[in-house]
């Protein structure tokens, strides 16, 4: 066995056990040394107090008869006595009869019985004492035999007698020296330190002793434990400990022989395991490999699924945009009732398998991880909603119902706002016309409030409240999964392909917003959102001041609350009432004259009847202007022989701007024939006067298609030319001269994308509109008809107005492709920074551009999981090396918002960070959408002119 030392765990017992007796050591002497010190000083008053007591017993005589060689006796008695330095005696008007030695003053009031004090410098101590005389004269008390009774005794001691009187005849004061006791306390206390010390030094050896005692055994099972560790398993059989440790040692013996033993096993298990980590790593290595494969051929599923809706995107447009565009040609004919129902009914039916058709594209995109990409335009709030409630109410599916369409706009909210219109409709289509298909009467309101959150931005809150079936409370979580539905067997009552809700959420969500539902089963649902709309510099001219006093039939409450605020607008004087009797009753009582009436019409037959004799007595007897709202307007077409002394007839839903305009023009309506014909006049399609003339090609390869073109475009004047396919249209180039090109997308042999990059390289259609008639409606794909040269495209099915509306706007429009393209890219790319990064080379410009977006496509998705995990440096990271990679290749766009997202990570982390990261992955993708428009020039050592950048 190895010598044992280890100082520390032996300094630490020491301390553990040393510590507590020098406490209890140290106690006791304080304990002794204090203990001494008050008795000895109580000793001493005693003794000081005893003295003068009796002295003063003494010295009654002596101041009774003033005995002055008496009271020098006393006094030099008392000064032999041990520590008496003093003596003073004061008569009973407190004058000094004698003193001698050190004298204290005396205090101003002299006591009457013995007390004592200290004097002011702590150095003496004071007794006073006074001294009586006791007057207890008796007659006849020595003449008393001595075996007889005293009678005065007896007196006394049943208390007959008087108290014997004191006089008091002066005091006497006794100083004492406290030197010797002071000197007595401190040669104590010097030998209660030396015995401390002496005890502490002898304790500290003792203590040391037992400490190394102690220790021993603990530091060889410490070395022992230290050697098996080591792996010298056999220290444990020289270890030698107390008896009371035996099992100790017994233990670290098993423990020792049987790590001994486990040694060769665990080697040999080692071994095992290595050589199976081996075999693993290959396993993993091939899996790794095989998840590889399999990742590339569900990424390669993914395109193929792509492609495969994008083409029956197409093949499905295809023949929809000739059923819609026929259907529309239909609408224009003189027909029955029965067969503009028909025509009506093939109408909506289609444009439902247009609205399924693009739900499914866009939860495909949604599905894929990809962001929906949102235009930015100015567009009229209002009018947009009052547009999709007045497409939603034209509806053969709601006219069947007894439904109300009511709009509800906060007056403070601005008409004109910034944002995606086409989205916007979208996400109302469906959240209204789901509520059309769960409510059979009543009515669905559209409440829109908002904030201003900025001087930029505004959030948008719309509530759609419908008083349909209700949706149990179970089911609500359904509602915005994929493919599913509150009623999924197949007896159920509505129909649908479960996709409507779940698009319309990841739009919301994209436009920065949310959405929720409150429902109760057979009370109705109210689905509410917000979204973030920019704040646009557009306004809109307020609606001239009426001076009309209107009767208004409105049976609804909803709808009169909307009225109200529709003729709040223009400041026109209103009454309401809700039935006829009401109606007639106000006619004739109202102080004021009615300047038109307003007359809310039903549905059936019995209703029309009873609004006929109602505007013919109001034209007969009060010959007032009578304004019919109106729904719908195919059952006032059936029964318009009821509305022959109608002045307007104005639908609902309404809009202020619709009824501001029916009021104003009410004194040049002449008729009710002609006032019907002016209404029908009214919404036939505007005349394009300056497409007469105009020289199109359509290049498409389906006959169909081009029939249809041919009798939208011939009323015009317009002159239409058929090529059916890409080559047929370049032949006819050559020969030809035309204004505008509608080129179709999908062809056999040529498409219409490599048709466009032909054309333009001819000289005569460098700068000719170029038009995509296409149903490929994916955002990747647009891009790339953009990037073929094409100026614009329109979504299959087209109608007629868009189409000429299209052709008008680009025949006479200064805007070539070179500005078109340089306007997409403004604000996404700068080629003149890129290449200016590079010295003007072009190639190294062209490379370090694909490098960066190469890399983007892996760190789209490590920007996707480290904001879903939540790992702040991971993310810092990523956006940091997009940040600096972004900075040489021109990405002005991702380089700002890149710039932003990691400033804000550094100082703020994830807080409020959600909208941030949005910005930055819409820029990101905006980049990957635009960078096939980039004009770069060919390679070169100098800079090159290109349409994007001039040189000057």
């Amino acid at each position: 066995m190895r010598p044992i030392d280890n100082p520390p765990l032996q300094q630490k017992l020491w301390k553990a056990i040393f510590l507590p007796v020098l406490a209890i050591i140290a106690s006791a002497a304080i304990i002794i040394y204090l203990s001494e010190i008050f008795d000895r000083k109580k000793q001493f008053e005693y003794l000081s107090r005893y003295q003068t007591e009796q002295v003063a017993d003494s010295s009654e005589y002596a101041l009774l008869f003033n005995d002055q060689n008496l009271i020098a006796s006393n006094i030099h008695g008392l000064l032999r006595q041990q520590d008496i330095i003093g003596v003073t005696y004061f008569n009973n008007q407190r004058q000094i009869i004698d003193k001698v030695g050190q004298v204290t003053p005396p205090q101003t009031d002299l006591p009457t019985q013995i007390t004592s004090r200290y004097a002011n410098n702590g150095n003496h101590y004071v007794s006073i004492a006074p001294i009586f005389y006791l007057n207890t004269t008796q007659e006849n008390m020595g003449e008393i035999p001595f075996n007889q009774a005293n009678p005065t005794l007896i007196a006394d001691s049943i208390g007959l007698t008087k108290t014997p009187q004191r006089e008091l005849l002066g005091w006497i004061q006794v100083t004492a020296s406290t030197q010797r006791i002071q000197l007595e306390q401190i040669s104590f206390g010097l030998s209660i330190f030396g015995y401390f010390m002496a005890a502490v030094i002898a304790s500290a050896f003792l203590c040391w002793k037992y400490a190394v005692r102690l220790s021993v055994p603990w530091l060889r099972i410490t070395r022992t434990l230290t050697d098996i560790t080591s792996g010298d398993y056999d220290s444990s059989n020289t270890l030698s400990l107390p008896k009371h440790l035996q099992k100790t040692q017994e233990e670290l013996k098993y423990i020792s022989e049987r790590l001994k033993n486990y040694r060769s096993d665990l080697e040999t298990e080692i071994d095992q395991i290595t050589k199976e980590t081996r075999e693993n790593s290959i396993l993993l290595e091939e899996k790794s490999a095989q998840l590889h494969i399999a990742n590339k051929e569900a990424m390669e599923s993914n395109r193929l699924k792509t492609q495969f809706l994008a083409n029956i995107s197409h093949e499905v447009r295809t023949p929809l945009s000739a059923i819609l565009g026929y259907t529309n040609l239909l609408q224009k004919d003189r027909l029955e009732a029965q067969q503009k129902d028909y025509v009506e009914t093939i109408a909506q039916s289609t444009n439902d398998l247009l609205t399924t058709i693009g739900n499914i594209l866009d939860f495909s995109k949604i599905e894929a991880g990809k962001t929906v990409v949102l235009d930015s335009e100015d567009f009229n709030l209002r009018e947009s909603i009052d547009d999709v409630l007045h497409s939603l109410a034209s509806t053969p599916s709601t006219e069947a119902k007894d439904i109300d369409l009511v709009p509800s706009f906060d007056p403070n909210l601005p008409d004109w706002v910034k944002g995606d219109k086409t989205r916007l409709r979208q996400i109302l289509n469906n959240l209204v016309g789901n509520a059309i298909k769960f409510t059979q009467k009543g009515s669905i309101q559209v409440i829109v409030d908002g904030k201003q959150v900025s001087n930029e931005e505004l959030d948008i809150s719309i509530e759609v409240v419908d008083t349909g079936c209700g949706i149990p409370s179970e089911k609500i979580n359904q509602l915005f999964k994929p493919f599913s539905q509150v009623d999924s067997s197949h007896t159920r009552s509505y129909a649908g392909t479960g996709l409507g809700l779940v698009t319309t959420k990841k739009l919301i969500e994209q436009m920065s917003g949310d959405i929720g539902v409150i429902s109760e089963q057979g009370r109705g649902s109210n689905f509410y959102f917000t979204i973030r709309l920019k704040a646009s510099k557009k306004t809109t001219e307020p609606l001239a001041l009426l001076e009309h006093h209107l009767l208004i039939l409105e049976p609804s409450n909803n709808y009169r609350a909307y009225l109200s605020s529709c003729l709040d607008a223009f400041s026109s004087s209103y009454i309401f009432t809700s039935s006829t009797e009401q109606f007639i009753n106000s006619l004739h009582d109202s102080g004021k004259p009615y300047t038109a009436t307003l007359i809310c019409a039903g549905s059936d037959q019995e209703t029309a009847e009873e609004i006929h004799e109602l505007v013919q007595y109001l034209n007969q007897r009060f010959q007032l202007p009578s304004l019919i709202l109106a729904k719908p307007t195919s059952y006032i077409t059936l029964h318009a022989q009821h509305y022959q002394h109608l002045s307007a007839i104005v639908q609902k839903p309404l809009s202020a701007s619709k009824l501001h305009y029916a009021l104003t023009h009410l004194s040049t309506q002449n008729g009710p024939s002609e006032t019907i014909e002016a209404n029908a006049k009214a919404i036939e399609p505007p005349v394009y006067e300056r497409l007469n003339g105009l020289h199109v090609l359509a290049v498409d390869d389906t006959q169909i298609n081009l029939q249809l073109l041919g009798h939208w475009l011939d009323p015009h004047g317009i002159k239409l030319s058929l090529a059916h396919s890409g080559q047929q249209a370049l032949t006819m180039a050559q020969t030809q001269s035309f204004d505008l090109i509608l080129m179709d997308i999908q062809m056999p042999e040529m498409d219409g994308m490599e048709t466009t990059k032909r054309l333009r390289q001819i000289d005569d259609y460098k700068d000719t509109p170029i038009i995509a008639l296409t149903a490929h409606a994916l955002a990747q794909e647009q891009q790339s008809i953009l990037a073929s040269g094409m100026n614009a495209y329109l979504t299959k099915p087209i109608n007629e107005e868009t189409l000429l509306n299209t052709l008008q706007d680009w025949c006479y429009s200064n805007k070539n492709l070179s500005v078109q393209v340089e306007e997409e890219l403004s604000e996404v790319f700068d080629l003149h920074k890129a290449l200016s990064m590079t010295g003007n080379r072009a190639q190294a410009a062209k490379d370090l551009f694909e490098m960066l977006m190469q890399s983007l496509i892996e760190d789209k998705r490590l920007l996707s999981h480290h904001f879903e995990q939540r790992d702040l440096d991971k993310l810092i990271a990523t956006v940091h090396r997009i940040h600096g990679a972004s900075k040489y290749s021109g990405t002005i766009e991702l380089t700002k918002h890149a710039n932003f997202l990691e400033t804000h990570l550094k100082e703020l982390g994830f807080d409020e960070a959600e909208d941030v990261y949005n910005d930055f992955i819409n820029a990101l993708e905006r980049l990957e959408y635009a960078q096939s428009l980039i004009p770069w020039p060919l390679a070169s050592q100098r800079q090159v002119q290109t349409a994007s950048h001039p040189i000057s």
